[in-house]
């Protein structure tokens, strides 16, 4: 495995007063598992500071352009006008990459992103991001999205992984937590 990139130490959430200890090395898979309502969103955001924890640390240890974040509601992120200069802003700019990224999912440049469907919504934020970021947080990466769709996405997260990316994400079904190394059950 690679370098250290995340470590949380005795990180207790609103939700959850069991205390998380992990090292997040490059080129891993992890899975936040857990039922609805079990906290998994919330773990999640509280890693990422965007919620209040009640104890304990988190240290990254690369610069915050280098991690990519799909929430649950990926519509809550959107922030062009067009779908072309969302998949550019989620590409870095890389003209080719957002051309190329929004035929994988079947986007036409000039249409509003908030057009799409929720799966061409979370597909551009997970694809994107797979392709330029470090370590990707995804909140639910399956929802929405259907069969064949599931399996390209478990497909290129392990292609992600032989890259050294990282991919830190949630389910709640058993299924979806198949291609993690390692499971923090909630």
């Amino acid at each position: 495995m690679g370098n250290v990139l995340l470590e949380i130490d005795k990180l207790v959430t609103i939700s959850n007063n069991k205390p998380l200890d992990l090292k997040v090395l490059s080129g891993e898979i992890i899975c936040i598992f857990g039922l609805n309502g079990s906290g998994k969103s919330v773990l999640l955001k509280t890693i990422l500071g965007i919620m209040e924890k009640k104890q304990g640390s988190v240290n990254f240890y690369i610069d915050k352009k280098e991690y990519g974040v799909c929430l649950q509601f990926p519509e809550h992120l959107i922030f062009k006008e067009t779908a072309f200069d969302e998949a550019m802003l989620i590409c870095d700019n890389n003209e080719v990459m957002a051309n190329n990224l929004l035929q994988e999912i079947n986007a036409l440049k000039d249409m509003s992103p908030f057009y799409l469907s929720d799966g061409q919504k979370r597909l551009l934020f997970i694809y994107g991001y797979l392709e330029t970021k470090k370590i990707i947080f995804l909140d639910e990466p399956f929802v929405s999205l259907d069969d064949i769709s599931k399996e390209k996405v478990a497909e290129k997260i392990t292609q992600a992984k032989k890259q050294g990316k990282t991919i830190i994400y949630t389910a709640n079904r058993e299924n979806d937590k198949k291609i993690a190394d390692k499971i923090i059950n909630i």
